[in-house]
């Protein structure tokens, strides 16, 4: 065995396979996993053979360093996107022929920056020492390399360990996502990593991610990476973009809406056939004591609900049992349910939930795409997410105007960017706003900018734009209308009727009034007007908010050198009137 790791070294027979890790939120390929394997016609051909032979043999070192060095090459010729995950075992830094600084030779030598890479940290064996873990993890980490903790929840990872390395990702394992749509505790397992991460900034992939409905499901989670065969399978040629199935790209035009939809809220998509006996029913309840309902269906049509309470109740009346065992699920089951449509906001469905019969305002309620059974939510989460909303709201709301300020205004743009939906920027910012506060006052002050708020709102499509108020006199509208073109015209107008109304007659007759400037001295100042600075926003164009707000920049300041109404528009030479 040793000299056919000898021979495996001498002749650099180890071949690389690559796995494309996807961003969930633009369905591209973030990332690829290099794997390793041995020559095919070598009982070393399998990664965890040749591991564990290597490290038994006092060759880890070597073996690792061959496989590194195939990896970076390959990736290199291939010319493939995004990061490289390359996985490394922490004995390896332990053994005699481990000699440091390696790695970052090699990409010295193929010219790639160690930001690039993430080492992958895999443990191998029970027992490992966590000292020595903890002291690789640090190693690559001081070289600046990002590191991912494979295996989470499996194998000999802890949350100790996470907690005291930090690692920029973690891997959930393949056995919390299999089957996870159909399993409540596998579900609040990934929820409580997911919140761990979220606590640490740190990053979750998701990994052996093979069916559809495994993917539905985590999309409702807030992972940040989805890896395995359901999206491509380890290739020694693998794809450099993925032609993702309508049910991924579904996904993406949801999540980059506005809004928290129903769909968030299905907890399990568990569900009996309206043939099913009320005894498979129950055996259902008893396999699965986290879950109060489930969805009776006829193909995947929702006729009704079977409630574990209600069937309890039946079989424990007297010979409950004997009358109602073999019945069929239909007989017995609430054939009213509250159903939900799965693109409804949770605002909506908190609308539908609270005006049921009180008696039923507990009840579990049912989610459906398009007609068909998604899954099965619960009001207590309902109310959670609303809770969340309005705090969330009323955190970062303007005082003034209640509309969302600057953090969720940015939020917004990035779901759009990372959405790559095409959309329109508008800057607004109400021009001679000072002197009619210094002549008027604070309070006329807060009218005009109600005025402009109000006119905002009135002409926004509030079910696809956003209207913001970022601080002061300045708002943000991001346009998803078709027509925002004209939309902008009419804030234009409704703005000048309303705030006309605020002035002095005398005022407004002479078109504007006398008062000091910030240099104490007195000239003419203007009715107010809005100057607006327009970027109509490309996929691709641009990779985060900051970007868009610096490319808006010079056209707030050719808008305001424009008397009245003005729209600048892409270019700071573009200026027109409103």
């Amino acid at each position: 065995m040793r000299g056919e790791l000898q021979s495996i070294i001498a002749e650099k027979s180890v071949n690389s396979l690559f796995q494309p890790i996807i961003d969930k939120a633009s369905g591209e390929i973030f990332a690829y996993e290099a794997l390793s394997r041995g020559p095919s016609d070598s009982v070393l051909h399998s990664p965890t053979q040749l591991i564990e032979q290597a490290q038994q043999h006092g060759l880890l070192a070597a073996i690792e360093h061959l496989c590194r060095q195939r990896a970076i090459e390959r990736f290199c010729d291939l010319s493939l996107p995004g990061k490289l995950f390359l996985n490394v075992s922490p004995q390896t830094i332990q053994q005699v022929d481990h000699q440091q600084g390696r790695t970052l030779e090699l990409l010295a030598e193929y010219d790639i920056s160690p930001e690039q890479i993430v080492i992958e940290l895999t443990e191998q064996h029970p027992g490992s020492d966590e000292g020595a873990v903890i002291k690789a993890l640090q190693y690559y980490q001081e070289m600046g390399f990002a590191i991912a903790l494979d295996d989470l929840g499996a194998g000999y990872s802890s949350l100790r360990l996470w907690s005291q390395v930090k690692p920029e990702f973690v891997k959930i394992d393949r056995h919390f996502i299999e089957g996870i749509e159909a399993d409540p505790t596998k579900q609040e397992f990934v929820r409580s990593f997911v919140e761990i991460a979220q606590s640490m900034h740190c990053k979750v992939i998701a990994e052996g991610v093979e069916t559809e409905s495994e993917f539905e499901y985590l999309c409702q989670l807030k992972v940040d990476y989805l890896q395995g065969y359901f999206f491509c399978r380890p290739n020694a040629r693998p794809p450099t973009t993925i032609r993702l199935s309508r049910v991924v790209r579904s996904h993406s035009e949801r999540r980059n809406g506005h809004g928290v939809y129903a769909r968030n809220l299905a907890i399990h998509s568990i569900n009996v056939f309206e043939e099913n006996t009320v005894e498979e029913t129950v055996q259902l309840f008893l396999n699965r004591p986290s879950i109060n309902s489930i969805a009776v269906v006829k193909d995947t049509k929702v006729v009704g609900i079977a409630n574990r309470s209600r069937l309890q109740g039946l079989l424990a009346k007297p010979f409950g049992r004997d009358l109602y065992a073999s019945r069929l699920i239909s007989s017995v089951m609430e054939k009213a349910p509250l159903i939900v449509d799965a693109q409804l906001s949770i605002e909506q469905v908190s609308r539908m939930v609270t005006s049921r019969a009180r008696y039923h305002q507990e009840d579990d309620f049912i989610i459906c795409d398009q007609g068909n059974f998604l899954g099965i939510g619960h009001v207590i989460d309902l109310l959670k997410q609303v809770t969340e909303l309005q705090l969330k709201q009323a955190r970062h709301a303007n005082p003034l105007t209640q509309l969302p300020g600057l953090i969720p205004i940015n939020d917004c743009m990035e779901q759009l960017l990372a959405g790559h939906r095409d959309f329109v920027v508008c800057h607004f910012d109400i021009d001679n706003f000072k002197p009619f506060n210094d002549v008027y006052g604070f309070s006329k002050g807060d009218e005009v900018i109600l005025a402009l708020g109000q006119s905002l709102k009135s002409h926004a499509d509030n079910t696809s734009d956003t209207v913001g108020h970022i601080g002061g006199d300045d708002f943000v509208v991001l346009w998803n209308s078709e027509d925002w073109n004209e939309r902008l015209k009419r804030v234009g107008q409704s703005f000048s009727n309303i705030s006309r109304d605020l002035y002095l007659s005398e005022h407004v007759q002479a078109g504007g009034f006398e008062c000091k400037d910030r240099y104490d001295e007195t000239r003419f100042f203007p009715l107010t007007s809005i100057s607006v600075a327009a970027l109509e926003v490309k996929t691709k164009q641009f990779n985060n908010a900051f970007e868009i707000s610096s490319a808006l920049s010079p056209l707030k300041a050719a808008a305001k050198q424009v008397a009245g109404n003005s729209l600048v528009l892409n270019q700071a030479g573009n200026a027109q009137q409103l």
